[in-house]
């Protein structure tokens, strides 16, 4: 009797594992890997940049551009409300509003389909992880998206020149941001920010990449650089609107050497942020070549 007793449960044992195993098989495996619909997302978006820089160069430069004067613009609005409201208002509040006005150029370059170098950092190093674009591809996309973004902001830097739109006031905030970023800045502490600047703001696309409502999406994607834009992070694109309006303005005031350090330090902490911090994390959380390697090592 007790042997049939042991076998009944040694039975029930093995059926109750065998449901385990046909449930672990049939979970759906997008619970854990949230983000991988997110990932398929980011593949699908490479292809068409990297379909479009081949075919329609011009026009992926264009793109480029726009984003570039986008920032330039944006910059300029923020910065100007900076000046209306003068160095007798409230400085944490000045600079608060003043971030806020800035971080709505992300959600303008966002569903413009506009090409901006930091969050192309992302997207092109989860096409490198997963064999879709090559080094030398992904190198090529960054560096005309660079050249467009700069060819943006010159633009409209020259154009606002030309017709003498700044006041005195504000060439003086431009100048005293510029000092600040470049004169009185260490090169690693501009590498550290930057790395925090792009982590921002990529973190904030993908969240953005997950949420269905255009109003969602603007609110993420503002609160991202929001809170860059307050902490004065090194953003090596809104760094270059910067540089070059004051080169326009006042080009004396404008220290190269300090200012050549500073682009070369935010653009390895903004890929550093973008591109490997949440590019390359989130592209290896989410591989699904990683969960079969692990099924069969159980």
């Amino acid at each position: 009797m007790a042997r049939e007793e042991f076998a009944r449960l040694a039975q029930f044992m093995n059926e109750e594992k065998a449901d385990r195993a046909v449930a672990s098989e049939n979970m759906i495996w997008t619970r854990i890997f949230y983000g991988r619909e997110v990932m398929e997302r980011i593949l699908e978006t490479i292809q068409v940049k990297h379909a479009l820089r081949q075919r329609f160069l011009v026009r992926y430069t264009a793109r480029a551009a726009m984003a570039g004067a986008i920032i330039c613009l944006f910059y300029i609005f923020s910065y100007q409300i900076k000046t209306d409201l003068g160095p007798a208002f409230n400085p944490a509040l000045s600079k608060y509003l003043t971030a806020v006005s800035f971080s709505m150029a992300l959600a303008f370059i966002y569903f413009t389909n506009s090409e901006l170098l930091t969050s192309n950092f992302m997207y092109f190093t989860v096409g490198r992880y997963y064999g879709r674009v090559s080094t030398t591809d992904a190198l090529r996309i960054w560096t005309i998206c660079l050249l467009g973004n700069l060819a943006g902001i010159v633009v409209i830097a020259g154009l606002v020149r030309s017709c003498g739109a700044f006041s005195q006031g504000f060439v003086d905030n431009l100048l005293h941001a510029v000092q600040d970023k470049t004169v009185h800045t260490s090169g690693w502490r501009i590498f550290v920010e930057a790395i925090f600047c792009n982590y921002f703001i990529n973190i904030s696309v993908i969240i953005a990449m997950q949420v269905h409502e255009s109003l969602a999406k603007i609110v993420v994607l503002m609160m991202g650089v929001t809170i860059f834009a307050y902490l004065g992070l090194e953003h090596v694109v809104a760094n270059s609107a910067l540089f070059v309006m004051a080169l326009f303005h006042q080009p004396a005031a404008v220290d190269l050497l300090h200012t050549g350090k500073s682009f070369v330090c935010s653009l390895l902490g903004n890929y550093v942020g973008g591109g490997l911090v949440v590019g390359l994390f989130y592209a290896y959380l989410n591989d699904p070549r990683g969960e079969r390697l692990e099924t069969t090592a159980s």
